[in-house]
């Protein structure tokens, strides 16, 4: 999807039944009357945006955004955020050191309550923390984050506030897709994949309507999934095309995400991110990791080892996977699948190069797959060394990150095939590498 695409081209929006949704646990009025493009009218003002409403506006392109016409009976107010931020805190204790240490409590609840929140954005946090409460979390703390990072790195009060603005609002095109996606609980298939993905650039349309939204903070919106070495999306851009506050909210998402989905799990704080960063030291700008890095020195924060680990459980557990993802790569290596990749000339087939020559480079790198790392790993005695229980921690969260990765080259080359009307003697020899990729992932599962 282009940076150029514009709101004609984007897919069905559904804002309209996440506001019938809302419209369950408080008011949801139209404000004033809602036509058509061709005036056509649809709802009366001051009528209830429920169900079959909202299933009468998505089919319709509106001849003004939805979120200018309805009117909700309550919503966020900044206090109201800075008192969600402040849950976060409390509930990682690590995010609370940081603060504390760096001083940012202060700073912290002056650019929460003093920002200024235009009422549509106001609006669609509403609409965030009342369908996707988890998604209003990650917006605090990436706002958070990203100030904190902005200040770290030096950056004038514009653009620290710029900064919060995009860690808030970095995922609000969520709200413009389909619940049934958002909410599905099987394994998506590559056309909603592309719908998820689709939330940068439905983002930044959004934003950019909004008065007040600083052209910075929309870019960044859009680029925040995107990757200095070109294996990003929407557009693969490459670092040289890429803005510094693009790169902040990207790193600030990728943190919160491993914090709550990764290092939670494990009883873990983000002390224990220095192995994410390792791994992917060629994906974001150097002075956005050193930032990090930074802070999470200031910190204070210590690893959180558990020295009653279960060794030969672990020992099991790191094997197996070690395995499986040795055999997804030798898979890779063996078929030579980026000669295969760069003879294909499409933009598409060009972004699964980039994103396969990024997971090939990071194995190489992170040294993950080395058959001598194994031969340590099964010859460790039941009560190993301080170090050598860092060690495996680091090499868990490693071989975890690495296998993210993999599958996300899975799903993009199950996107390419899908887009392909006739495939070509190629494109069914790269069928039969991404099948067999998949089914040695598939080991991971069971």
């Amino acid at each position: 999807m282009s940076e150029a695409t514009s709101p004609a081209e984007l897919p069905e929006d559904h804002y309209a039944e996440h506001l019938a949704e809302v419209n369950e646990n408080q008011e949801v009025l139209s404000s004033e009357d809602i036509v058509n493009d061709n005036g056509v009218l649809l709802c009366k003002k001051g009528m209830r945006i429920n169900r079959n409403t909202a299933e009468r506006l998505i089919h319709h392109k509106l001849s003004k955004p939805l979120e200018e016409s309805v009117q909700l009976s309550q919503s966020l107010s900044n206090p109201k955020l800075f008192t969600r931020l402040l849950g976060q805190l409390e509930k990682y204790p690590d995010l609370q050191q940081i603060s504390e240490q760096l001083q940012f409590n202060k700073e912290s609840k002056d650019i929460f309550l003093m920002t200024r929140m235009n009422p549509l954005i106001t609006q669609k946090l509403t609409v965030i923390s009342d369908r996707l409460p988890e998604q209003l979390d990650k917006a605090v703390v990436t706002a958070w984050l990203a100030y904190c990072l902005a200040r770290e790195m030096g950056k004038n009060k514009e653009f620290q506030q710029a900064a919060f603005l995009a860690g808030m609002l970095h995922d609000i095109g969520f709200i413009h897709i389909s619940p049934s996606i958002l909410h599905k609980q099987e394994a998506l298939n590559a056309e909603e994949w592309r719908a998820i993905q689709s939330h940068v650039v439905i983002g930044k349309i959004v934003l950019q309507k909004i008065r007040d939204i600083p052209a910075i903070t929309s870019r960044a919106v859009l680029e925040h999934h995107e990757r200095c070495d070109g294996s990003g999306y929407p557009t693969g851009k490459a670092e040289e095309s890429l803005s510094v506050l693009g790169q902040i909210i990207g790193l600030t998402d990728s943190i919160y995400s491993i914090r709550i989905n990764q290092l939670e799990k494990r009883g873990r704080n983000l002390y224990d991110l220095a192995p994410y960063l390792q791994m992917n030291a060629h994906t974001h700008f150097y002075d956005v990791y050193k930032a990090a890095h930074a802070i999470l020195k200031k910190s204070g924060l210590k690893s959180t080892i558990d020295p009653g680990l279960d060794i030969p459980e672990t020992v099991k557990s790191l094997v197996k996977r070690g395995q499986a993802l040795r055999e997804t790569v030798g898979v890779m290596e063996e078929s030579n699948i980026l000669d295969l990749l760069e003879s294909i000339a499409s933009p598409k087939g060009q972004a699964l190069h980039k994103i396969t020559r990024l997971v090939l480079k990071m194995t190489n790198q992170s040294g993950l797959l080395r058959e001598e790392l194994y031969t340590w790993l099964t010859g460790l005695d039941n009560k190993p060394d301080m170090k050598a229980l860092q060690e495996l921690h680091d090499m868990d969260l490693m071989l975890n990150e690495l296998q993210w990765q993999l599958n996300s080259a899975c799903r993009a080359c199950n996107a390419y095939f899908d887009e392909i009307q006739a495939p070509s003697a190629s494109d069914k020899v790269l069928q039969d590498i991404a099948k067999k990729m998949t089914q040695c992932l598939d080991q991971l599962r069971n």
